[in-house]
């Protein structure tokens, strides 16, 4: 009896591991439209607004720092938060679902360093003098910990069972913690580039201040942020799509963690009962 009990039990937890997920098709299609739409809409700015992209240095170049850093941030990064609420597939598939969702966030955030950084030294622009580059940093070291410790924990697993149980909770809640920090730090990204617009100059090395590339191809020099031209328009609204993002991610992580699947057909017996 007790052996068959423990087979009952086996196949019971297999079939649980498949249940579907916790959020409804409306949520699922809300959350993506809300993941990809900011970063569509800084593809359209950088080609509209901004000149476009290139790798020469120059202020195309840096147009793939925003594009870049929201892809990875509200696109990839968000997926990976919600991976184990949000997709219809076994638990296996959506660790797996989880873990390259955030490998793919670093990867394009790093793209993102990159550009930002070498175009900075092409122009001779100091380097992380602003409360934007500090918590961006921040936040990609802290996301680059977070995937290191979540691989040797639950998918290489080098500690015991009692460990990785103790540690889900914090992992959990600094995954949420660096997500919402990295909305901040879009949001106030957004403000900076925005600030500048009409007033793009910088000065060399020499004490010598110029007029950017930008200023003098793509941009009305009489234009000012505070006048609300059509681009800050668009960066306006691509920020209040990041605020509702944190908000949809925040509610969908935030429901009972139903992951067996009595335990989920019992909460939608209570709901309509």
């Amino acid at each position: 009896m007790m052996r068959e009990s423990g087979r009952k039990r086996r196949a019971r937890d297999r079939v649980s591991e498949a249940d579907p997920p916790t959020v409804s098709c409306c949520m699922f299609i809300l959350f993506e439209a809300l993941c990809f739409t900011p970063s569509v809409m800084l593809l359209g700015w950088a080609v509209y607004y901004a000149g476009g992209f290139a790798w020469d240095g120059s202020h195309k170049q840096f147009n793939w720092h925003p594009f870049c850093m929201c892809l990875a941030m509200a696109t990839f990064f968000s997926n990976s938060i919600v991976a184990y609420r949000i997709f219809p597939f076994h638990r296996r598939t959506r660790k797996f679902i989880h873990a390259l969702m955030h490998l793919m966030t670093l990867f394009v955030a790093l793209i993102g360093l990159t550009a930002v950084f070498l175009n900075h030294q092409r122009q001779s622009i100091p380097h992380l003098y602003s409360l934007h580059s500090w918590c961006g940093l921040a936040v990609i070291c802290l996301a680059g910990m977070q995937w290191l410790c979540g691989l040797l924990t639950f998918v290489f697993p080098l500690f015991s069972a009692g460990k990785r149980a103790d540690f889900k909770p914090w992992h959990v809640r600094i995954g949420h913690l660096i997500f919402f920090g990295a909305i901040a730090t879009c949001l106030i990204g957004i403000n900076e580039k925005m600030s500048f617009l009409g007033n793009h100059t910088h000065t060399h090395s020499d004490g010598e201040t110029i007029l950017s590339d930008l200023t003098a191809k793509h941009h009305k020099p009489a234009m000012r942020y505070s006048d609300l031209p059509n681009e800050a328009v668009l960066c306006n609204v691509i920020g209040m799509i990041l605020v509702l993002l944190a908000g949809v991610v925040f509610s969908i992580s935030s429901q009972p963690d139903y992951t067996s699947g009595e335990k989920m057909r019992g909460f939608q017996l209570v709901s309509s009962g």
